[in-house]
């Protein structure tokens, strides 16, 4: 195989076109009679080993790496990249965070409107309602128990305090000591009612506070009384 074969015909082909034109002319100088232009005329020894070599060259050429098939590159499409595509996003959706727990709610801060759908609830616990009663039956023996302080002090004081400002402080003194045994009860009912999960009730003396507390109390006390029999 000829290694300095032209660039400009890697397969040959000019070469081969030049043999076959030599074979023409030298088949046209000679003396034989004209054959048939339709039949194939026989090739010499020279002839074959140019149609090898230039067989072989092809064979060679095509085999190469540099004449290996390479499929063509797609065109540019100047919408393929959509990244707001609904239907063939090319990012990966973020991850969906779970859900958060609601914080504890603070049953103390609640209006009495917001606790009457929890009321409900609780109208429903047993042990609450029970509670709920041993706390009632507490404070009217408290209530009574002051009554009836008060009531013997106020028929026996003149005669125990004659001096008039006597029996004023002793009065004083026995009402305020009554007060704080009611301040006492009411600090223990609202601790007890905390603890059981009641809405609104905190230990307190805030004025509006009591009052929506009383109001709460009040509608468990109707709840009671309607599970008591007749």
């Amino acid at each position: 195989m000829d290694l300095n074969q032209p660039r400009d015909d890697p397969h040959g082909v000019q070469r081969l076109l030049d043999i076959l034109r030599r074979q023409q002319d030298a088949s046209s100088s000679s003396a034989a009679p004209p054959s048939n232009p339709f039949a194939t005329a026989p090739q010499p020894e020279a002839d074959t080993q140019a149609s090898s070599d230039a067989a072989a060259l092809r064979r060679r050429t095509y085999a190469s790496s540099s004449s290996a098939y390479t499929p063509a590159e797609a065109p540019f499409d100047p919408y393929a990249f959509n990244p707001f595509s609904a239907t063939n996003p090319v990012l990966d959706a973020p991850p969906v965070a779970p859900p958060k727990k609601d914080a504890p709610r603070d049953l103390a801060s609640l209006s009495f409107a917001e606790s009457l759908p929890i009321l409900s609830g609780l109208a429903a616990d047993a042990g609450l309602m029970r509670r709920l009663k041993v706390l009632r039956t507490q404070q009217r023996e408290l209530e009574r128990r002051l009554a009836k302080e008060y009531h013997q002090f106020a028929a026996t004081k003149e005669r125990q305090y004659p001096h008039v400002k006597q029996r004023k402080e002793e009065d004083h003194r026995r009402r305020a000591d009554a007060l704080a045994q009611w301040d006492k009860c009411l600090q223990a009912q609202q601790q007890e009612l905390a603890r059981a999960g009641v809405p609104t009730f905190v230990p307190t003396t805030d004025r509006r506070k009591v009052e929506t507390q009383r109001k709460v109390l009040a509608v468990l006390v109707d709840m009671l009384d309607d599970q008591e029999p007749p």
